[in-house]
Order: structure tokens, then sequence, then C-alpha cells
């Protein structure tokens, strides 16, 4: 097998767990590009698969099973040495690269980014831009979430994201929203964001961004 398959089989056998927290650090925390450096992410997580089975190795070895044990104890003891295994390396070795400065950086850079998304909404909601939803250019709203959930519940994420801004937009601007399904407006509206939809079609209308 080439070495490039090989790494590849590899890479398919890593744990979901393992898998999702180190694109995750590795992305969302470090600023590594997916798009450019996937290998780096899965040789990270290559290793850390590798130490999560050295270490749970170790963990059943310390824990022999009981005189007596049946099948199912014995998977479950193997399951119970493999989640401490995976949460000791994660915490060991994952987790620490978030140093507390990395850590410093990204809340002020959210706190920056709450303050410009909040000049953003007061300035559309002051102008009354009437499509200001569109772009959900809209301060987020609870109550705008229940109405969502109560008209449009069986709708794709996208179109409830819309939906979201939309009635949020109309709360701000003191218009009436729909109370059930079958209120006149939810046609209404239920064209306005499917028309959005075609002019700016998502990659993905079941995600919600």
């Amino acid at each position: 097998m080439a070495q490039s398959e090989e790494f590849a089989t590899q890479v398919e056998g890593i744990d979901l767990t393992i898998a999702a927290e180190t694109r995750r650090i590795l992305v969302e925390w470090l600023g590594v590009d997916p798009a450019t450096e996937q290998e780096r992410i899965d040789r990270q997580a290559l290793r850390l698969q590798q130490l999560t089975e050295d270490a749970a190795e170790q963990f059943e070895q310390a824990t022999p099973p009981a005189l007596g044990a049946t099948y199912q104890d014995a998977v479950r003891a193997k399951e119970t040495a493999w989640r401490a295994a995976r949460e000791m390396v994660l915490e060991n070795e994952l987790y620490p690269q978030v140093t507390p400065e990395i850590r410093q950086d990204w809340e002020q850079f959210e706190q920056w980014a709450e303050q410009e998304a909040e000049k953003d909404w007061e300035a559309a909601r002051t102008a009354q831009d009437p499509d200001r939803w569109r772009t959900q250019n809209v301060r987020p709203n609870p109550t705008a979430v229940r109405v969502v959930e109560r008209v449009w519940v069986s709708k794709p994420g996208w179109f409830l994201s819309l939906a979201e801004a939309l009635i949020a937009q109309r709360i701000e601007d003191n218009q009436p929203v729909p109370a059930t399904s079958r209120d006149r407006l939810t046609e209404e509206l239920t064209e306005l964001i499917e028309d959005e939809m075609r002019r700016n079609p998502p990659e993905d209308p079941d995600l919600p961004f």
C-alpha cells in the first residue's frame, strides 16, 4: 500500500471525538486553515489517536477483568479505558496548545467584534433599512426565535436563520408578526424569505449559515 493510501486509511480510523476536537482547536483557536493545512490537522489527530491507544492499553493492563467477568463486562471495561485515555490525552496534549495569551487575544477580539456588530445593528435599526434582514444585520431577538420555532418549525436551517432575522426586524420596527403557521401574514413572509433564498441560494440550505 502506498504511503498516501496508508495515511488515508489511518486517518479514517481516528476516533470521531479526537478528530473533531483536534479540528476545532487547530482551526478555531490556532488559526490553522483546513483548506491548505488539512494534512497538519490529520497528523495531529493521528498522533493523539496513537497516544490514546497506548494509554488505553495501559489502563486495561492496570485493571484486569475480575474472575468470572462476562464478555459484556470486558466490553464495558474496554470502553471505559478508552474514554479515560482519550480524556487524559486531550487534556494533556491538545487543550494546553490554547495558551492563556491566545485565549486572552480571542476574548478581546470577540469583545471588539460584538461592539462592531452592535454599531451595525443600531445604525441599520435607526435608518430602518427594510432589507437588513436579508444580510441578517439585525440584533438577535429571543422572541423572534420563539416565533420562528412556532410558525416555521419544519423549514430548513437557512430559511430559519433568515426568518429569525426578518421577525427580529419586524419587532424592532413595530410591525406585526405571525402568531401561527395558519396566520395570513405567514404566507406573505414565507414568500419573501423563499425569494431571498432563490436570489442568493446557500451552498447547503439545511445549514443555518
